[in-house]
């Protein structure tokens, strides 16, 4: 295993909380209920959190709404074997479930240009990272692209204002309007 230098650390950190940003953007864009943070009390839907200390990703599991996690815990607490057929009812609906869910997110995510992996977890096997963006998707890339004119066009009417508004016809934001609308 190859150290990493501890000055490249918090680069890297930073780098994995935007791109938990970019997660739970196309997760909340596909209308999917997120929560930020790790383990955040009474949560239900997608948590997306960075994957401290590994630094290996953006962690992103399914957390189900309490109401079915009490509701199986207290048939657990009541069989605490297990053996009996609610305890499988509620084993299974919690299983299906999270995989139903993790595969939908794993779904959305890598149609929407991010790399995801297995993080090979059998605690929480509908937990999966999010390694990098490959490609912006489709609505960040127009939002972004829609933002880059509306600046240009900002940029260009100041430019114009400033230059109307200047004594002096050979200043240097004259020779720069010139310059562009040529």
């Amino acid at each position: 295993m190859t150290e990493t230098p501890a000055a490249a650390e918090p680069d890297r950190r930073f780098r994995l909380e935007t791109l938990r940003d970019i997660v739970q953007a196309e997760l909340a864009a596909a209308g999917l209920p997120v929560a930020p943070g790790e383990h955040p009390t009474g949560t239900a839907g997608a948590v997306v959190y960075v994957d401290v200390p590994d630094l290996r990703g953006v962690a992103v599991d399914w957390y189900e709404h309490a109401i079915l996690l009490d509701a199986a815990q207290e048939a657990w607490g009541d069989d605490p074997h297990r053996e009996g057929a609610e305890c499988a009812a509620f084993g299974r609906l919690t299983s299906a479930i999270g995989a139903a869910m993790a595969e939908a997110m794993r779904t959305i995510l890598t149609a929407a240009g991010l790399e995801v992996a297995d993080v090979g977890n059998d605690y929480m096997p509908g937990q999966f990272l999010v390694t990098r963006m490959v490609n912006p998707s489709a609505w960040q890339a127009r939002r972004d692209a829609r933002f880059a004119r509306r600046h240009e066009s900002m940029l260009a009417a100041w430019n114009t204002r400033l230059a109307a508004e200047c004594p002096n016809p050979d200043c240097e934001v004259h020779r720069k309007g010139a310059a562009a609308n040529s």
